[in-house]
């Protein structure tokens, strides 16, 4: 008799948590297959599964087609919940979040800009950006336990500005590397010249991959880990979907108070400043001390000055 009422009790707790769960307004986050495609179906899953259960609400996905207008965006969002708690777009859909916005003004409307710094969007909506600098903080840390001795050299599409490169220098000189490191684009050709102890990927990687298979990377992507090669020790992620989980604390947040919640900054202009979800592959790390070090070595905080 006991048991039968543990049983009944435990079933209608359940059935109150999860009617609480599905009754509470969702979180919509704007997508498409591109998106999908690169960061992994199963790893979608569970970040949205996971940031469901942070918020412990509803996390709706909204698939949009990559070419659809901002009024065509703007529908589909429309379409999957008339008035939901916030809406996350990122940011190649700015437009769409400032579509949506003029049409829902009383909703919060969030773009996740990335290291994107112009938008299009109307300014009544949020923009959450990656946090650079401490993002190269962190690797240049990283950069300087796998580097050792040898040479470190940053892979990037475009010009890195002098203020990440001094946060990414200073990491470095954090962990005792008292070396230069060499900025290359990722046209560079890589088949010849000194050893390599790290490279720091940030954008395109050109042929780095084939021509130096072996050196350790630290790599700044969407990508999903499982198709990466071992030569990959570290991934930095600042996905759409990643700072969005990050910063699900802007969603309680009012226009004249910023959420403060794990790893948020807030700059001079009223932007959300997040930084990237680091993972560390320890399996890929030959000495176990290092992996753990790699760890601690990711959640440093880099300090403004």
């Amino acid at each position: 008799m006991l048991l039968l009422v543990l049983i009944l009790v435990s079933v209608l707790v359940f059935g109150v948590i999860a009617g609480a769960f599905f009754y509470r307004l969702p979180v919509l986050i704007v997508t498409d297959s591109s998106f999908t495609a690169v960061y992994g179906s199963r790893r979608l899953r569970e970040i949205e599964s996971r940031l469901s259960r942070k918020l412990f609400r509803r996390l709706i996905p909204v698939y949009v087609d990559e070419n659809a207008g901002p009024d065509i965006v703007s529908f589909a969002v429309e379409d999957a919940f008339l008035n939901p708690l916030a809406v996350f777009f990122p940011h190649r859909y700015a437009e769409g979040a400032g579509y949506y916005k003029g049409n829902h003004p009383d909703t919060p409307v969030y773009v996740i800009s990335g290291r994107n710094q112009n938008s299009t969007a109307k300014e009544e909506v949020f923009f959450v950006r990656t946090d650079v600098k401490t993002d190269l903080y962190r690797a240049g840390l990283c950069a300087a336990l796998l580097a050792g001795e040898e040479s470190v050299v940053f892979i990037s599409s475009g010009t890195v500005p002098d203020e990440n490169k001094d946060a990414f220098t200073e990491g470095l000189r954090a962990q005792g590397y008292t070396g230069t490191p060499v900025y290359r684009n990722s046209n560079y050709n890589f088949s010849s010249g000194s050893e390599l102890g790290c490279a720091v990927i940030m954008g395109q990687a050109g042929d780095f991959f084939t021509r130096r298979p072996t050196t350790p990377v630290i790599l700044f992507s969407w990508a999903d880990p499982g198709i990466l090669t071992r030569s990959v020790k570290v991934i930095f992620d600042d996905s759409p979907y990643t700072l969005a989980y990050k910063g699900y604390s802007l969603i309680s947040s009012t226009y004249e108070e910023y959420g403060k919640g794990d790893g948020e900054k807030e700059d001079e202009k009223g932007e959300v400043l997040v930084s990237s979800v680091p993972t560390v592959f320890k399996s890929r790390i030959e000495k176990k001390a290092d992996a753990i070090m790699l760890e601690n070595l990711v959640k440093m905080e880099f300090q403004n000055k």
